[in-house]
């Protein structure tokens, strides 16, 4: 065979008796098994690494005469390993064992593996995205997907609005551990992550102990990711599972568990500007209240409710009295103060579920759903008596005094839809200014000639 002649060949080669022993390998060959090559020869192969991990496939071979083929890992290396038997003049029969060194080609394929499943994540979650037009669904999606592609049992992911953190969305939490954490249990825990100043924060079983909620609910494990958007924190993903099998944590889980978070980063950025940009398109920019285009489509919605399940809505349309003898004697800039602070008298007087809205200059619609006429009459003239107590511009020498008028009209007392019930309202409004201001009145008052005082 000779040494310098299986030396001309790069890989790892070997030539074996039909005993099995090595009759001859390569420098390459020899390295591999860690061992000198003078060492190697005339062993047996079977005690010599990495042949020995083809003992099965050598031993046929030997015997059969027949090629075969294997991959092997070894030294941290990746093989093709080709088993080829071939006879002598003499019908000896012998094997070489040649290796092709393929830990390029193994880490381009892992690489392109690896890029692939991230494309598919990235798809994955952006699908969550378009899948829904409820922030609140699209929300509840993209924590699922991530969920299904990092197989975590437990899942909930905060999200900063102003100074506080809140959850909005989580899965396989109980509804006792889901109030908590909406009261702030985790924020301490998030604050801890964000100092640390890393892609993600492995929280160990000690500092899960000191999070009693969290150990009844039998968490064991818990990854606190911080979604960061242009340096600026907008919430957390937080990652955990009751189960006490030991987790696969290696680098490759941790990239793909920190790219998880920049790009949720980004989704979540699009859905609070998606949430402020439809804020701003249906709210007053001067009161912070609703706009005309959410009373018109709210009040449709409404009365469609109605129509299905029965019942009535009523509306209350205000206007501020002699609002523009206001503006002439203290500027307009008084004029904003006033209608932002009667605002405010309207937001806190009205229910939780009444829509406040300025229709427009100075008047206020407020929509009260599931009332009827007696019980909007009670609620009109108790905001109406509000802003009639109030003294309003105080930065100013003696205040100012405000009144305001308003009209009453109920669905589907008073009218077949929205733009008759709205006109009624308006109609009593009239009524109300004509008789004097600081008064308000029923649509149905005002055909028989009744007002509330």
């Amino acid at each position: 065979m000779g040494y310098f002649s299986l030396n001309l060949v790069p890989d790892p080669l070997a030539v074996l008796l039909p005993n099995g022993d090595i009759i001859d390998l390569n420098e390459p060959c020899a390295r591999l098994a860690g061992e000198k090559r003078e060492d190697l020869a005339g062993r047996h192969f079977s005690h010599v690494p990495p042949l020995s991990s083809l003992a099965e496939k050598i031993s046929a071979a030997l015997t059969s005469g027949r090629e075969d083929f294997e991959l092997l890992t070894a030294d941290n290396k990746h093989f093709e390993v080709f088993i080829l038997p071939f006879e002598a003049p003499d019908k000896t029969r012998f094997v070489r064992i040649l290796m092709k060194d393929i830990t390029n080609f193994v880490n381009l394929e892992r690489e392109l593996l690896k890029r692939n499943r991230e494309l598919m994540m990235i798809n994955t979650l952006s699908s969550a995205f378009m899948s829904s037009g409820s922030m609140d669904r699209v929300m509840e999606n993209l924590l699922k997907k991530v969920l299904l592609i990092t197989d975590f049992g437990v899942g909930m992911l905060l999200v900063k609005e102003e100074e506080s953190l809140r959850l909005r969305a989580c899965t396989g939490v109980s509804t006792e551990l889901q109030r908590a954490i909406e009261e702030g249990l985790l924020d301490h825990l998030c604050a801890e992550a964000l100092g640390r100043g890393e892609p993600l924060d492995i929280v160990d079983s000690s500092r899960l102990m000191q999070i009693r909620p969290l150990i009844k609910e039998g968490i064991v494990f818990m990854v606190a990711v911080p979604l960061v958007f242009e340096k600026d924190v907008i919430g957390f993903l937080l990652l955990a599972a009751r189960s006490e099998r030991e987790r696969h944590f290696d680098f490759d889980f941790a990239s793909l568990l920190s790219l998880l978070g920049n790009h949720i980063s980004l989704i979540v950025d699009k859905i609070r500007l998606f949430e402020e940009t439809k804020r701003l398109s249906i709210t007053d920019g001067l009161t912070g209240l609703f706009n005309r285009r959410y009373l018109y489509s709210h009040l449709d919605n409404e009365i469609a409710r109605i129509n299905r399940y029965g019942g009535s809505c009523s509306v209350l349309l205000f206007d501020i009295d002699n609002f523009k003898a206001l503006n002439d004697t203290y500027g307009h800039q008084s004029g904003d103060d006033v209608l932002r602070e009667i605002a405010l008298i309207l937001r806190e007087v009205s229910r939780e579920t009444d829509i406040v809205v300025r229709y427009g200059g100075e008047e206020f619609i407020i929509i009260l759903p599931n009332t009827y006429e007696e019980d909007a009459r009670y609620l009109a003239d108790r905001i109406r008596r509000e802003v009639e107590q109030n003294i309003f511009l105080q930065n100013r020498e003696g205040g100012a005094s405000i009144t305001i008028s308003g009209g009453i009209a109920s669905y589907p007392l008073n009218a077949p839809d929205a733009r008759l019930l709205l006109n009624a309202a308006d109609k009593a409004l009239y009524a109300a200014k004509a008789s004097g201001k600081n008064i308000v009145l029923c649509y149905k008052g005002v055909l028989h000639g009744k007002d509330l005082r």
